[in-house]
């Protein structure tokens, strides 16, 4: 097994596609490891997964209706497969061209720093014969939308107690600071965050006297370009309330699963949380996802301005953390949070500094964490 830390890749090719004459693509792709493996299956890791077929030798995708199944779902990893048969032949220019392919489907796949890719070179065919009977081309892994209806049925069975919590990163993270109380929550509630939001719930249902939370703003929006908030509250795609009363705050938190969109609106929530709620200002908790990189990161420079320090609870860190997050905290002098630590004090963090969270190594270069 060869371990590849960072490979850049430069694309250029001529008249690949009809609009346009002449596409350049520059990506930055981490491969966590090439694999070397009699004969390849996909990896058992908790997500859903989509094999997209080349032949052999080939690089176009046999079954193209079948990216219809991975729209507005989150991507988690990638792994393109092929054999090495002639033994020895160089794949690099058909592995190359299978990449740009995927990218012209799926520029999803090439957008966030933890999507973990890998190149599997398939051995056994030298020694087997009949190259037809091993895959070769793309698999995609993704975390599945569920419906509302399977979310809503997943909240009220954990909070009525007829189902165990299928996660407890918050639960852990509230546990290790029980010192946190009256915090102003803002949570993410797209997508696949249900296993989170019913953490809420039912930590706010089952600890009422230790009076974690003061206030709690869902956010879900249906716009990609949010309101900035500067001007005037807009309560488009976020949901508030207090959260004296258990039924009320479920009772909000599925309306905003269920009218809201998909686009996480962090930093947008933030800002009326802060603007609708001044006095609990340096309080704010915020709920976030991390396979999913918030669309409104324009406003950090007004929060940096301000001077709100955000502790952010990520949630759905398996091997690696969203380093959008720690910029986050970073730059508001906040802190990170995981179901298996917290990084305190990000902004004291100098330049040129490399930090160890979780399984991870980083670098601090000018106001951002570079992974290792």
């Amino acid at each position: 097994m060869k371990t590849i830390s960072l490979l850049v890749i430069i694309l250029l090719v001529k008249g690949y596609t009809a609009a346009q004459g002449n596409v350049v693509i520059r990506e930055r792709f981490k491969f966590k490891d090439t694999v070397e493996i009699d004969k390849y299956s996909p990896l058992n890791n908790g997500f859903s997964a989509i094999k997209l077929k080349m032949n052999p030798g080939e690089y176009n995708i046999q079954n193209l209706n079948d990216f219809r199944l991975l729209k507005g779902v989150a991507i988690t990893g990638v792994d393109l497969v092929y054999s090495d048969f002639p033994v020895g032949t160089d794949f690099s220019e058909l592995n190359r061209k299978r990449i740009l392919e995927l990218n012209m489907h799926l520029p999803e796949a090439f957008n966030s720093e933890i999507i973990e890719w890998r190149i599997v070179k398939q051995t056994g065919v030298a020694q087997t014969g009949g190259i037809q009977n091993y895959f070769h081309g793309i698999v995609v892994y993704y975390r599945p939308m569920p419906t509302f209806e399977e979310e809503h049925e997943e909240i009220l069975s954990v909070i009525e107690g007829n189902a165990p919590l299928k996660d407890s990163s918050i639960i852990k993270v509230m546990q290790r600071n029980s010192h946190w109380k009256d915090m102003l929550v803002v949570c993410d509630v797209t997508g696949s965050m249900a296993p989170y939001t019913t953490q809420i719930l039912f930590w706010i249902n089952s600890n009422q006297a230790i009076k974690s939370f003061k206030q709690i703003i869902f956010f879900n929006d249906d716009e990609e370009l949010s309101n900035n908030q500067i001007a005037e509250l807009d309560s488009a795609g976020i949901w508030d309330i207090e959260t004296s009363n258990t039924k009320k705050v479920i009772k909000t938190a599925l309306s905003a699963m269920e009218r809201g969109g998909h686009y996480e609106n962090n930093l947008e929530a933030v800002c009326y949380a802060i603007k609708k709620y001044p006095e609990n200002k340096s309080n704010v908790i915020m709920i976030a996802d991390n396979w999913e990189n918030p669309c409104d990161m324009k406003l950090l420079e007004f929060l940096k301005k301000e001077k709100i320090p955000i502790r952010i609870i990520v949630c759905g860190v398996v091997d690696a953390i969203n380093p959008i997050y720690l910029d986050i905290a970073y730059a508001t002098g906040g802190s990170v949070h995981t179901m298996e630590g917290d990084l305190r004090e990000v902004a004291k963090i100098g330049e040129g500094k490399i930090i160890k969270f979780g399984k991870q190594r980083f670098r601090m270069s000018k106001g951002t964490f570079q992974p290792i």
